[in-house]
C-alpha cells in the first residue's frame, strides 16, 4: 500500500485523534503542524513542523515550503481557522494533486458564521432554535450569546432576563442570540465522501461536557437524528469529516456544523467508524465500499487530561 504523508494544520492538543490514525498499521505519515512549540501532538507525531500563526503573511509561504519539500500528500485542518486558511490559500495549496479535506467555500461561509447557518436551516426547513441578532429579539427568556464565528465554548453567556440581555448586547455587539432549548445535546460524527454520498452519520449524547469539551459521551444510533443528518448532508453538499451538533427535544434541533474532526470524534472512531481508513481510500482512489463499518452501539466514552513533561 502507498504511503501517505499527512500533515494536520493545528493539531495542538489532538493527540487521540492523531494516534487514531495509526489504526491497522495504515500507511500514513503523521505530520504535525502548530504554531505553538510546546504542542502536545508534536510529542505523539511521526514528525512536526512549527508554523507561524495562519493571520501571519509569512505562513503561507512557510506551509507551501515545507509541503513541497517533504511531498505531502494531504492537508487535514483541525480548527476553523485552520480551514478558513486553507480555504483562502485553496489553489496554491492543492498543487501537485494535494488533498485539502476542506468542503467548497460557499458551505465554510454558511457554517462559520452562525447567523448564516440559523437562516439556512430555516430556510431548508429544518429545526432550529430561534435566532436573533442584537436589537431583533422576540421571544421568550433563556437566551445564550454566542460569537457569529467562532468555535468551542469561548464567549458564551446566558441570558435570563431583559437586564442581562441588555448587558450582553452591549458588550457583544457581534454575538447572535439563541433561544435556549432543553433536551439532550448530541453531537453526530459523520463522513461524506468525495460525492458528497453519507458513509458514516454516528449520534453520540454529549453526557459530561467542560469548557465546551465533551468528556463523557454515549452512542445513540438514533434512526430519527441520522435521516435528519443524511438530509442536511445533502442541503449543504457536505464532504469529508464533520461534527453536526444539536439538541433533543420534542423535535431535534441543529445548533452548529463543525466541518472538521469534532473533539469527541475518537468516540465513533473506536467504536468501529474507521473513518482514517475511508479518508485513505479515497485519497488512493479505492472503493470505499470495501470499508466494513460495525458500530458499537451505546457504547461510552469517557475523557481524561494527561501530562506532557519537557526537560
Amino acid at each position: 500500500m502507498k504511503t501517505l504523508k499527512i500533515l494536520f494544520l493545528a493539531s495542538h492538543w489532538r493527540v487521540s485523534l492523531i494516534n487514531a490514525f495509526q489504526c491497522d498499521n495504515l500507511p500514513v505519515e503523521r505530520i504535525c503542524g502548530d504554531s505553538d512549540p510546546l504542542a502536545p501532538s508534536f510529542r505523539e507525531a511521526d514528525r512536526y513542523q512549527i508554523l507561524p500563526f495562519f493571520s501571519d503573511p509569512q505562513c503561507l509561504p512557510s506551509v507551501l515550503d515545507f509541503c513541497e519539500v517533504e511531498k505531502i500528500s494531504a492537508l487535514i485542518p483541525l480548527t476553523n481557522k485552520s480551514i478558513e486558511f486553507m480555504a483562502k490559500h485553496r489553489v496554491e495549496l492543492e498543487a501537485e494533486d494535494r488533498r485539502l479535506w476542506v468542503p467548497k467555500n460557499r458551505v465554510i461561509e454558511i457554517c462559520h458564521d452562525k447567523w448564516k447557518l440559523f437562516e439556512f436551516l430555516k430556510s431548508e426547513g429544518f429545526d432550529t432554535p430561534s435566532t436573533f441578532l442584537p436589537g431583533k429579539i422576540e421571544t421568550s427568556f433563556p437566551f445564550i450569546a454566542k460569537p457569529r464565528r467562532g468555535e468551542g465554548s469561548n464567549d458564551l453567556f446566558i441570558a435570563e432576563d431583559c437586564s442581562e440581555l441588555e448587558f450582553y448586547i452591549k458588550k457583544c455587539p457581534h454575538h447572535v442570540f439563541q433561544r435556549l432549548i432543553d433536551g439532550q445535546e448530541f453531537s453526530i460524527d459523520a463522513f461524506f465522501d468525495k460525492y458528497g454520498s453519507p458513509r458514516l452519520i454516528v449520534p453520540r449524547e454529549r453526557l459530561v461536557v467542560r469548557g465546551g469539551e465533551v468528556m463523557v459521551s454515549r452512542i445513540n444510533m438514533d434512526i430519527n437524528i441520522i435521516e435528519k443528518v443524511k438530509a442536511l448532508g445533502s442541503s449543504l453538499s457536505l464532504t469529508g469529516p464533520c461534527t453536526i451538533q444539536g439538541i433533543q427535544n420534542d423535535k431535534f434541533y441543529f445548533t452548529d456544523v463543525n466541518l472538521r474532526f469534532g473533539s469527541g470524534y475518537v468516540h465513533t472512531i473506536s467504536a468501529g467508524g474507521n473513518v482514517p481508513l475511508m479518508m485513505y481510500k479515497e485519497m488512493v482512489g479505492q472503493d470505499l465500499d470495501s470499508v466494513k463499518l460495525d458500530i458499537k452501539d451505546h457504547s461510552i466514552m469517557t475523557r481524561y487530561s494527561e501530562n506532557i513533561f519537557h526537560h
